[in-house]
């Protein structure tokens, strides 16, 4: 999980954000802003994070197990005997309640209009009186769109598990073989390669463009994209391989796919920090135009994208959006080439980490389009 350095580190400097602003407190209701600021990851059951601009913090929690980045963690009950509550929501707004009665009014008072139900939002204003409610949540992804070392820890361990997912695929891209089989095998692999239960998923047909598995056998010559995602411990990753179905590609499959292999190549060039994310999607649409099949279509999505706590994050690399590029990003960038001509395209995708001296590759792993049984 994240280190309790690095959680108190964050609240550190929210706490400067927060008073930059004039805000006296802030109150989270995002379990994976909350995770990112005390170490608890409570995905399943709903949860409130309060914290002081110039104080402390406390929790309400289904559970107190491991909380130590906090002044003290309230829990409500969320089963009886096993069988989970139906109103834990409820449950929870009771204790948030009873722990806010008589703490004073705040003045400034940040929260979460994209997370905080309408009930939270007024039991808190009853018990906090704000004369004005606040919307931190830019200030949150402008925070974390720079990552710190325990949550690049984690996302090179969940691109580990990605990774391990595709040496599994391989083994099974084989003609006949049902997509949901292969979605299988990834599944199985990331979890193995992660060591315990994780969520995998992805864009799994094969002989199109992108989609989730179906109820399909995969063909002879198919070109099979597997765009999966990895969600290890809170923080995702995203890649990208293509494979031919039966072993030996055409010519044309071929040429395209090196042609794309050469692009993703060249792509470190292309993260320096202060690069507008607008820039790298045309460097990428250049280069894929210059191979006469995809000379008409170039790049027909995004570039890619910062990843961390969500799976698609701010700086864009995207024609129509974009943001700066800044130390501390971690960006996946998947150039790809499409045509009925190809069976169906090729996208390969990587994961970098931009630093001061260079865009590092996260996730080194063979480009090759033949896979390995």
């Amino acid at each position: 999980m994240l280190t309790q350095s690095g959680c108190l580190n964050r609240q550190h400097r929210f706490r400067e954000r927060l008073a930059a602003e004039n805000i006296d407190a802030a109150v989270l209701t995002d379990y994976r802003d909350v995770y990112y600021f005390t170490g608890m990851l409570s995905a399943q059951f709903p949860i409130f994070l309060f914290l002081e601009t110039g104080g402390g913090c406390w929790l309400a929690a289904n559970t107190d197990d491991g909380v130590s980045c906090v002044d003290d963690c309230t829990t409500y009950e969320w089963n009886k005997l096993g069988t989970m509550n139906p109103n834990i929501l409820d449950g929870m707004n009771e204790v948030v309640a009873r722990r806010i009665q008589g703490a004073g009014a705040i003045k400034r008072l940040g929260w979460q209009p994209e997370a905080m139900p309408h009930l939270l939002r007024q039991t808190v204003d009853s018990g906090l009186q704000p004369d004005e409610w606040v919307a931190v949540d830019n200030l949150l992804r402008t925070m974390q769109s720079r990552k710190d070392p325990d949550e690049v820890a984690l996302i090179r361990k969940s691109i580990q598990a990605d990774l391990a997912a595709y040496t599994a695929v391989q083994k099974a891209i084989l003609p006949g073989e049902n997509e949901l089989a292969v979605l299988a095998a990834g599944q199985r692999g990331a979890m193995i390669g992660a060591g315990e239960k994780v969520f995998h998923d992805g864009d799994y047909q094969c002989g199109v463009f992108n989609g989730p598995a179906r109820n399909r056998n995969i063909e002879q010559g198919e070109i099979y994209i597997v765009d999966a995602w990895t969600c290890y411990r809170g923080y995702w990753s995203d890649l990208s391989r293509a494979f031919v179905v039966g072993g030996t590609p055409t010519d044309l499959q071929q040429s395209v796919y090196d042609h794309i292999a050469s692009v993703q190549r060249e792509v470190p060039a292309l993260l320096t920090p202060g690069t507008d994310g607008t820039e790298v999607w045309r460097a990428l649409d250049a280069q894929i135009r210059e191979h006469p099949v995809l000379a008409d279509s170039g790049l027909v999505h995004h570039g890619g994208h910062a990843i961390g706590l969500r799976a698609h994050e701010m700086p864009d690399l995207n024609r129509d959006r974009g943001g700066t590029l800044e130390v501390g990003n971690v960006v996946s960038v998947e150039p790809g080439g499409y045509a009925d001509a190809l069976n169906y395209g090729v996208r390969i995708e990587n994961m970098y980490l931009i630093t001061e001296s260079g865009a590092e590759n996260l996730s080194e792993y063979p480009m090759e389009i033949v896979p390995h049984a």
